[in-house]
């Protein structure tokens, strides 16, 4: 049977990929540090064809999907983890149900309606919609808006979700692979770090709701984050899982998950 070598990028997660490393080859597969520059400029670390899984920054992992042939590569659609394309589906069970998708500098334009329309307390919620964000999502005051969003100016493409602020409590990373959720971990309370493995049974219950309630899948494998929202569960955004941290989910589900329909990928 086919089996993928993982392909870890260096200087990216430090000692944090040591346990990661250690599962990969304790289900009998090989794991290698890479750099960007290998996958970009060479010499390339697999040939064309071969089995691989990259996990690392965005554009390592999107390079090796779009120009060096392994299958699958990675899991990072970068059209579907878009907010402008995902927020549709997921609508029902989104944290900003009751948001604007716009550009950027259209947006700075028109901060004074925006303020007016989703202002709490002199501010609101911004992020870009894609996967490589040109800033921080954050909340921000009038006075900072523009500021904030001044590298959108420079790329007439790149859109913005406005919303109102909300009160977040704990927030989980769960990793979905097709329609099961496959493992999950705490990784903020409050707005602050707060690491801790699985997540209540609540919280799995509501991911099992959105995906039963959506049939549309942004990817095969991709992340899943979920908040406390004011008393309830709400879906907070949608990651991808090649690029995304899986803080303390346990690991043997998920390199299992990922390598299984990595063989699959490799087979067909």
């Amino acid at each position: 049977m086919i089996r993928p070598t993982w392909l870890l990028e260096a200087g990216v997660y430090g000692d944090e990929l040591e346990p990661v490393v250690a599962e990969v080859r304790r289900q009998g597969m090989e794991c290698r540090f890479v750099t960007y520059r290998e996958i970009v400029k060479g010499p390339s670390p697999l040939p064309p064809g071969s089995c691989a899984i990259v996990y690392g920054t965005y554009p390592t992992v999107r390079h090796a999907m779009l120009k060096l042939g392994w299958k699958p590569s990675g899991w990072c659609a970068e059209d579907n983890l878009d907010c402008a394309t995902y927020y549709p589906h997921f609508a029902p069970f989104l944290l900003n149900s009751e948001a604007e998708i716009l550009p950027g500098a259209a947006a700075i334009r028109d901060s004074e309606r925006l303020f007016r329309t989703f202002g709490r307390n002199g501010r609101v919620f911004a992020r870009p919609t894609s996967t490589h964000k040109l800033f921080v999502g954050r909340l921000l005051s009038e006075t900072e808006f523009e500021t904030a969003l001044a590298p959108t100016r420079y790329d007439p493409e790149t859109r913005v979700v406005v919303a109102a602020p909300r009160a977040l409590g704990r927030e989980w990373r769960l990793v979905v692979a097709g329609d099961a959720v496959v493992a999950a971990s705490q990784y903020a309370e409050g707005g602050t770090r707060s690491i801790a493995p699985n997540c209540p049974s609540a919280v799995t219950e509501f991911a099992r709701t959105v995906l039963s309630g959506v049939k549309w899948r942004p990817d095969e494998l991709f992340m899943l984050d979920v908040a406390e929202a004011e008393g309830e569960l709400r879906l907070l955004e949608i990651n991808s899982f090649s690029c995304s941290w899986f803080y303390a989910c346990p690991l043997a589900p998920v390199i299992e998950a990922a390598s299984l329909r990595a063989t699959a990928s490799a087979s067909a």
